[in-house]
């Protein structure tokens, strides 16, 4: 009997199920082979269609059959011979069985799949799997049969001792072990998606460092030239760029980058990418940025240097020739979001980890460090450790503020800085100084009196209520070209044309005044004379610094730190918990922003003040179970609880009313959240958003489904909800003096 893997093509061609795992097992070899791991791989790729040897899936090609699971049939053949052998105890075989039983829904344990696959091995009935579909192999007759199917195409086969399969170095701790095992899940997934596609993508080029290296220096040479900022912040960035060069050539491992902002740590960065990947022969740079801002900002100046950038996120708009690249993440040259990095390297499903095991041989640069939830902290550097020692990845956590990780419990932080001397920076550097009104709390009235009076001030606050509150008492003393909003309540777009206004204005030196919350602090080059910041935990406080006197043009910056007169502060505990260790610092002894050792004892008391909460706590036990899906489910950088809505800014108004009309036509698909993607905000009062806006619903076939998405639009009707100024802000919600947003 000819088992087919596959229907018959166009031409009348069939792929026979042998020549389908030949193709998977080679490539899948190949992607193993960047960790030492091409027999595991291997493994994975023979096996992961054994259960179309089988007449119930040779029914499904004939459409005689549906709801058949051929997945599970080669984890339990994998499982059988692993028990048969008694390697049992040394889980020889447990990462392949994982992913093999996984490559078409998403991982399971081998514990909690050693029950379903004992019943399939031994029951001569039809068994439903975790899938939910009917086994395509059950019994051991099925199983014999579908091994003798298997032996006569690969006569040669034989399973490899378990020695060969385990790793070089012994895993340390389950993160380890549960990455190892989203490692081959990845290649196998890439390799079966890869093999069955018409068309596969080429590999992506290497990367040119010699090109790169020029059009770098190049680049910088220009900017020396034109630059207008303080020569003396000049001769530092300068300093900084070439001390991030000489570090490059060094042998891999985890690194540290801690200097000022406006010191020019982007091109640095790159810098040193460039110059490790020369010194180390490590094959591509990864770019990982908390805020879509700081992406479009980064990209604009890496492609002025690199002839290929690719951006993988939410609102990246690739070609179609490059989003497989995306999928795979095969490009020298990458730049993505924390979202999308991290929850990446802690999910289940084939989709997320089909890239990972590019990551292998990577230079990993990740900018503002500082913006990763302490819930997360634990796992996630564990994780970075493990990309480190076994898949020779090379990180460089880079920030003003950088944490103190020692101050972590279970966690030892071997990092390497490639600024020793950065307390000479922050020293000679001084370009702000901070006042701390921390005694009385101030009404947000008097600090609009305050901004009303100067001409380039910017005031950052912890809540949109605020923000909204601020912003209206300010519009009623300054006019409104001069006052600008920045908020999650503007969409994306819509922010990004406020900043480009707001950095017209002050190149041209007109009054400026802006009312932020922390959505400007990180990344965005504009340059203030005056800020005002809500008190917050230092980082935050740190980053806002960044936006006064930033290019040094003053003397010295100005800065007050305030505690506004309100009933609610901080959006969330651990905000809260920051703001306190700042307000308790700053009591005990003046805190200096520009001190390194003020940074490190803020960390140490943060880090050793923590001790747990409801998600890490979770997670934590998701982990030491090893409960893949309770894993990816619970590590979630952002807060997923509010609904997102699609919103009628002018300043796009053509695309927002053409995908208005096909999101209600047809319902919504990826592709077209990604296009909606810069027009969508947030909001956590569903009941609020109900009375303006109306669901929208998935994609069926031609129609909307049943099935809410997490995504509205604004009712006809309703479109002044949107305001050109201030957001998403409903008319109910305008008295903004009692408003709770």
């Amino acid at each position: 009997m000819i088992y087919y893997a596959k229907s018959s093509q166009k031409d009348g061609t069939r792929e026979t199920v042998r020549e389908h795992l030949q193709a998977v097992e080679t490539l899948a070899r190949i992607y193993g082979k960047a960790f030492d791991a091409e027999i595991p791989a291997d493994l994975c790729g023979l096996f992961h269609d054994f259960g179309k040897y089988s007449a119930a899936f040779q029914k499904v090609l004939q459409g005689t059959q549906t709801g058949v699971d051929h997945a599970t049939g080669g984890a339990a053949f994998l499982y059988l011979y692993q028990v048969g052998k008694k390697q049992t105890g040394k889980n020889a075989y447990r990462p392949v069985i994982e992913a093999v039983a996984a490559h078409h829904t998403h991982l399971i344990s081998q514990e909690d799949l050693a029950g379903m696959l004992e019943t399939v091995l031994r029951s001569e009935n039809p068994v439903t799997t975790l899938s939910g579909k009917q086994a395509a192999l059950c019994g051991m007759k099925d199983y014999q049969q579908a091994g003798q199917a298997f032996q006569k195409d690969f006569p040669d086969f034989r399973f490899p001792p378990a020695k060969s399969l385990a790793p070089q170095l012994p895993f340390i701790g389950q993160e380890d072990a549960m990455l190892y095992t989203r490692m081959l899940f990845s290649c196998l997934t890439d390799a079966d998606y890869t093999a069955s596609a018409n068309d596969p993508p080429a590999e992506g080029p290497p990367l040119d460092v010699s090109s790169a290296l020029k059009n770098l220096y190049a680049h910088c040479e220009a900017l020396r030239v034109g630059s207008k900022a303080d020569p003396v912040l000049n001769q530092f960035r300068n300093r900084l760029f070439d001390r991030c060069g000489q570090a490059g050539e060094q042998e891999g491992g985890l690194f540290t980058l801690t200097a000022p902002t406006g010191t020019g740590k982007t091109l640095a960065l790159l810098h040193f990418a460039l110059r490790h990947c020369q010194y180390t022969g490590k094959r591509r740079i990864i770019v990982v940025l908390p805020f879509l801002s700081l992406i479009e900002q980064s990209a604009r100046i890496y492609r002025q240097i690199l002839p290929q950038v690719l951006e993988d996120h939410s609102q990246s708009r690739l070609p179609e020739e490059m989003r497989e690249h995306a999928a795979r993440w095969d490009q020298p040259f990458l730049i993505t979001t924390s979202v999308r990095f991290f929850e990446s390297l802690f999910s289940d499903h084939p989709s997320d980890c089909r890239k990972l095991h590019n990551l292998a041989g990577s230079v990993i640069l990740f900018d503002e460090a500082q913006s990763l939830p302490v819930s997360l902290l634990t796992p996630t550097l564990k994780t970075m450790k493990a990309l480190c020692n076994r898949y020779g990845c090379s990180v460089v956590f880079s920030t003003a503020t950088q944490p103190d990780y020692t101050g972590l419990r279970e966690i030892t932080w071997p990092a390497s800085e490639l600024l020793p001397e950065h307390r000479d920076f922050y020293q000679a550097l001084r370009r702000t100084s901070v006042r701390w009104e921390l005694d009385t709390p101030i009404p947000l009235e008097e600090i609009a009196e305050r901004m009303a009076e100067q001409q380039n001030v910017c005031a950052i606050v912890n809540l949109r209520a605020h923000a909204r509150k601020l912003y209206y008492t300010l519009s009623e003393r300054c006019p409104g070209e001069e006052l600008f909003l920045l908020s999650t309540d503007l969409c994306p777009a819509h922010r990004t044309a406020v900043i480009q206004a707001i950095h017209q204005r002050q190149k041209e030196r007109l009054p400026c005044r802006v009312v932020s919350t922390q959505c400007i602090e990180a990344g965005v080059d504009l340059d203030f004379d005056c800020l005002y910041r809500a008190l917050a935990p230092l980082e935050a406080i740190i980053q806002a610094a960044g936006r006064c006197n930033r290019n040094g043009r003053a003397s010295c910056g100005e800065i007050c730190v305030f505690v506004p007169e309100e009933d609610r502060l901080y959006p969330d505990a651990h905000y809260e918990n920051g703001a306190t260790i700042v307000r308790a610092m700053a009591i005990q002894h003046p805190i200096d922003i520009h001190d390194p050792e003020n940074i490190r004892r803020y960390y140490q008391q943060l880090f050793g003040a923590f001790r747990g909460d409801r998600r890490s706590r979770a997670l934590e036990k998701a982990i030491a179970e090893r409960d893949f899906p309770a894993v990816a489910q619970t590590y979630r950088l952002i807060d997923q609880r509010g609904i997102q809505i699609l919103v009628p800014y002018e300043g796009q108004k053509e695309l927002y009313e053409k995908l208005r009309t096909e999101a209600l036509k047809t319902g919504l698909t990826k592709a077209l959240l990604k296009q909606a993607a810069t027009l969508m905000v947030t909001c956590y009062d569903r009941e609020l958003a109900e009375q303006v806006c109306e669901p929208l619903y998935l994609a069926g076939a031609g129609r909307p489904e049943t099935r809410e998405s997490p995504c509205y639009v604004v009712l006809s009707g309703q479109e002044s909800c949107y305001d050109e100024k201030m957001g998403f802000c409903p008319p109910e919600k305008q008295d903004l003096q009692n408003s709770i947003w």
